[in-house]
C-alpha cells in the first residue's frame, strides 16, 4: 500500500490528538491494576535543584509494564495545568495505583 502525503499527515494528526486525549484522561482520573506481586524495594535517588521555575519533582518509582516491574528514575516536569500536584504511585492489597496529577 502506497502512503500518500495526505495519509501521512492524517496519521500524524491522529497520533497527536490521541496523545493529548490519553494524557488528559489519565491526569483527570485514577485507576488501579490488579497485580499479585508487590514491587521491588524503592531505589532512593538524590533530588537535584529544579532546572526551571515551576518545575515539579516526580520521584523515582516502579511501574508495571508488559507484565513486570520497571524502575522509572525521578525527573522534573511542568504540571499539565496550573495548581497541579503529583500523587505518587502506590501498591496496596494486590492493586497497583499509578501516579497521577491532581488538582
Amino acid at each position: 500500500m502506497k502512503i500518500t502525503r495526505f495519509r501521512l499527515a492524517l496519521l500524524a494528526l491522529f497520533a497527536i490528538v490521541a496523545s493529548f486525549a490519553g494524557s488528559t484522561q489519565a491526569s483527570a482520573q485514577s485507576f488501579s491494576i490488579q497485580i499479585g506481586t508487590p514491587p521491588p524495594p524503592m531505589v532512593y535517588e538524590h533530588r537535584w535543584a529544579p532546572p526551571y521555575r515551576g518545575a515539579v519533582w516526580i520521584p523515582g518509582h516502579h511501574e508495571w509494564i508488559n507484565g513486570r516491574w520497571v524502575w522509572v528514575g525521578g525527573y522534573y516536569t511542568y504540571p499539565p495545568r496550573r495548581g497541579g500536584y503529583w500523587v505518587p504511585a502506590r501498591y496496596r492489597g494486590g492493586y497497583y495505583y499509578p501516579g497521577h496529577w491532581a488538582y
